[in-house]
């Protein structure tokens, strides 16, 4: 059996105009006649970063080998794509940019869309699920916001949404912590984040509200709302506000459940009193929701039966 490996693509002609790579995990068991094989997508901003070894971590790779290997999850093939510049000035989400790209890695912007090329890419190239129940998302800090921001814009392609102390917006973007009865975002209405909701100097906040959680679940109606009950969401919490997004994660609980969507750790948002908003903890996190995903995967743990449909 050969040993699991990350690879490397780089997309040769990419709807961003210019070179764009991103990895993918594939486990020991991994050949395209035993698949097809479930996939998670994982997110945070560069393509790098779940790779990498901050905050002494016990490492991705050995994380994924340790729970496939030994039975705790089923094997499943891991992508990660990347959605900042090459000198990482800006955030990175997947959210196609409002101002033209710039020549940093970035080409036109079109993140969004270069996260469904990705995916299409995958199918492609790798033995991999593409029905929703074989497919997840998941993320730590913006890499939180951007999976169930996907998977809130998306119900119908993803069954499982796992999130680690997201860096989620705020209802009308409007932060109710800043006094004397609430002010604009400082996170969201950051330069980091200007390429994606800012042109000539103005922000769209018709757009914000489009790519915000909160927002989509709120207004969701009919099928759509149906969809959204329908996706397993996995959404925690680092154990204090001033080491992490807890007023955050809360405030989008709370939303969803008003809207009767499903959260694996709704009594428990917090992760421990002790969790931080560290890679060390994200990476415990990952621990615990590969099994949750997993169980989407067996349909032990169902994404629940959807009409065919368009994203």
């Amino acid at each position: 059996m050969p040993a699991a490996r990350v690879v490397w693509i780089t997309l040769p002609r990419s709807v961003l105009g210019v070179l764009k790579r991103f990895a993918v995990y594939l486990p020991s068991q991994y050949s395209r006649d035993a698949g097809p094989f479930p996939v998670l997508y994982l997110f945070r901003g560069h393509e790098t970063e779940w790779l990498g070894n901050q905050d002494d971590r016990y490492g991705l790779v050995r994380l994924l080998n340790g729970m496939m290997d030994q039975g705790h999850v089923q094997p499943m093939v891991v992508v990660m794509p990347g959605f900042m510049e090459t000198n990482r000035e800006t955030q990175g989400i997947p959210v196609n940019w409002s101002e033209n790209g710039r020549s940093r890695g970035v080409g036109n912007g079109r993140m969004e869309d270069h996260f469904f090329e990705v995916k299409a890419q995958v199918e492609k190239d790798f033995a991999v699920r593409r029905d929703r129940g074989g497919v997840a998302l998941d993320g730590f800090s913006m890499g939180g916001y951007s999976a169930v921001l996907l998977g809130t814009r998306y119900p119908r392609l993803f069954g499982s949404v796992g999130a680690y102390d997201g860096s989620f917006m705020w209802p009308g973007q409007i932060d109710p912590r800043r006094k004397p009865a609430g002010r604009a975002c400082k996170l969201w209405f950051s330069e980091t984040c200007s390429p994606f909701f800012r042109r000539d100097g103005v922000w769209d906040r018709l757009k914000m509200e489009r790519h915000n959680p909160i927002a989509i679940t709120r207004m969701a109606r009919g099928e759509r709302l149906l969809a959204l009950r329908s996706v397993a969401f996995h959404v925690r919490a680092a154990g204090a506000e001033t080491s992490g997004n807890v007023d955050r994660c809360q405030a989008l609980d709370e939303v969803f459940a008003a809207r009767g969507l499903r959260n694996s750790f709704r009594k428990r948002l917090r992760f421990d009193d002790d969790a931080r908003h560290t890679w060390a903890w994200a990476d415990r996190h990952l621990t615990e929701t590969l099994r949750l995903h997993d169980a989407v995967f067996t349909g032990s743990l169902a994404a629940r039966h959807l009409p065919r449909r368009s994203r």
